[in-house]
């Protein structure tokens, strides 16, 4: 048997079609891939082609054979790593990130980021194409006439490959269809990727010259998870290397890695203590300030608050809105107030807040709401110090958005220091894309995370800040449960 041309949905399963037909000894001679089917370019399939030679036939100039029993390179036997590694290459290129990754480069944790999403996505790919099928049936051969009519799409029992003759000296062979192994393709191709990745991840390593990453699987599935949620590379390998010396290898199965990394996750995030009901240090009502940026949602992150206090325990609470700047900002406090039953007082000056805090004398504790200010914006930050300092609050709490970025997230918390903010309350997690950042930022703040909010509905979807919480969150863990 000569030269022949196999096309299918993955490379994988053009791969096992050649063996198939060909025989284990079967040489690869090119692959490529190519779009095909569709209406007006609309869901077109992608299809891998593959062109391969029985091995007493293989053209060695026009590509080399490995000698048998000599692994290939990704750490498949021969043909198959070649295939599948291409496969890899092609579900990184898919999302963005190069197969290969410069060490030390600054955009490795982005590039490291994508190959675990690309190592997910293909497997939940994969996943969803398997299909059951009875054993697979004796080939089924067509002519080359009916060749044309050929369908590309799989039947409805999982006939998976379509192969074709090349062309010259083999145009009027036989096309040979056979039937798809997809549970076998499917390993073999997420064998590779997972091959791929460690490799990038163990390149990054050694080019920070940090611990490295050689873990085993249990591990390493949780190394990428970690990654995945946009944790920081720093603080990963440090948990994994605490891992490793706490966990015997023995003992490394899902759930018990997954408990000591939840273990160390929630060390890394402080909590304020004590929490609620507080209790004033002094014979003023115990006074809490809430600052932070435009729309992190201060004004209803209060109003929660101030719920709480009232309703869930019986502590008497006066409100003060220092925000007359945004529209309609004291009607919503005020609103809420009206609910809620509590008395609403507004103050813009220092002297203002110094009468407010004096009519609201009698009351267990004070909420005081401030407008949002930039983090760039000295001016107004200024004058937000001054009427702070009128009001002499117990606690004062700096308002962050899940939503934000690092970089920003950082940013604020570093303009609002000087403020005197000294807890963090998060909020919008239910609208957060990943929960890693947030420790990241917690670790590199150093103040306490005394709430989080996780929705809009008023008291409900607030909880007190819990360092395993926010760990669980990390790992995974249903944010309405």
């Amino acid at each position: 048997m000569g030269v022949k041309t196999y096309q299918a949905y993955t490379m994988a399963e053009a791969l096992v079609a050649a063996k198939h037909d060909l025989g284990a000894d079967a040489v690869i001679l090119e692959t490529r891939s190519f779009r095909r089917g569709g209406v007006l370019g609309v869901r077109r399939k992608t299809i891998f082609e593959l062109t391969a030679s029985s091995g007493d036939r293989a053209d060695l100039s026009t590509a080399r054979r490995p000698r048998r029993g000599t692994p290939a390179p990704g750490g498949a036997p021969g043909g198959a790593a070649i295939a599948a590694a291409s496969l890899a290459t092609r579900e990184y290129a898919r999302v963005g990130a190069p197969p290969a990754v410069r060490e030390g480069g600054p955009s490795d944790r982005t590039r490291t980021r994508r190959l675990a999403q690309a190592l997910a996505e293909a497997h939940d790919r994969r996943a969803r194409e398997v299909e059951v099928a009875p054993p697979p049936p004796s080939p089924v051969t067509l002519n080359a006439t009916d060749r044309r009519h050929a369908p590309i799409h799989p039947s409805p029992v999982a006939r998976r490959f379509i192969l074709t003759p090349t062309t010259g000296e083999q145009a009027g062979a036989e096309v040979a269809v056979a039937v798809a192994e997809p549970p076998e393709a499917m390993q073999l191709e997420l064998t590779a990727i997972k091959t791929m990745v460690s490799q990038v991840l163990q390149r990054q390593a050694v080019s920070r010259r940090g611990p490295g990453v050689d873990l085993p699987g249990s591990l390493f599935d949780m190394y990428l998870e970690l990654i995945g949620q946009d944790l920081s590379e720093e603080i990963t390998d440090r948990i994994m290397s605490a891992v490793r010396a706490e966990v015997a290898d023995d003992t490394l199965d899902k759930d018990a890695v997954r408990e000591v990394v939840l273990g160390h996750l929630a060390n890394l995030v402080p909590v304020a203590d004590p929490t609620i009901p507080r209790r004033s240090p002094d014979a003023r009502p115990l006074t809490i300030a809430l600052i932070g940026p435009t729309g992190v949602g201060k004004t209803t992150t209060l109003a929660k608050l101030a719920a709480s206090f009232k309703l869930r325990h019986q502590r008497s609470v006066g409100l003060v809105t220092c925000d007359t700047y945004r529209i309609a900002a004291v009607d919503q406090l005020r609103t809420y107030a009206a609910i809620i039953g509590l008395p609403l007082e507004v103050a813009l000056t220092p002297g203002e807040m110094n009468r407010a805090a004096e009519r609201l004398r009698d009351c267990d504790v004070v909420l005081i709401d401030t407008a949002g200010r930039g983090p760039n914006d000295t001016a107004r930050l200024g004058e937000l110090q001054q009427v702070l300092a009128a009001a002499d609050p117990h606690e004062v709490h700096l308002v962050l958005s899940s939503t934000a970025s690092e970089r920003v997230l950082l940013r604020q918390a570093e303009a609002f220091a000087e403020v005197g903010a000294d807890r963090i309350v998060l909020t919008k997690l239910d609208e957060a894309v990943s929960f890693g950042v947030l420790v990241n930022v917690m670790q590199a703040v150093g103040k306490e995370l005394s709430f989080i909010t996780t929705g809009q509905e008023v008291p409900d979807h607030i909880e007190e800040g819990r360092s395993r919480r926010l760990a669980e969150l990390v790992l995974g863990a249903e944010l309405h449960g």
